[in-house]
């Protein structure tokens, strides 16, 4: 599962250096925000699971953060670390 997200953000850096070098259009802009919001759900899993606090990645929590990005990621966070 790891390889799979290392994979995304190769891709994710890719496309922000391709978007960086020329005018993006909207499918690239889209696929840096779904991209952005996916990564950042591996990262902070990845630095919350050193204090033993894990955001399960399942279809729910990946769609989610899919469609809102990274503040996604954070209202999940929130809500982990709350308890809900």
């Amino acid at each position: 599962m790891t390889f799979v997200f290392l994979g995304l953000f190769i891709v994710l850096l890719g496309l922000v250096v391709a978007a960086s070098l020329r005018k993006p259009n909207k499918l690239i802009k889209l696929s840096i925000h779904v991209l952005g919001g996916i990564v950042g759900l591996w990262l902070v899993d990845l630095l919350l699971s050193v204090f033993a606090v894990e955001i399960p990645i399942n279809v729910f929590t990946v769609s989610l953060v899919a469609i809102l990005g990274f503040p996604g990621v954070i209202v999940l966070t929130a809500l982990q670390l709350i308890g809900i």
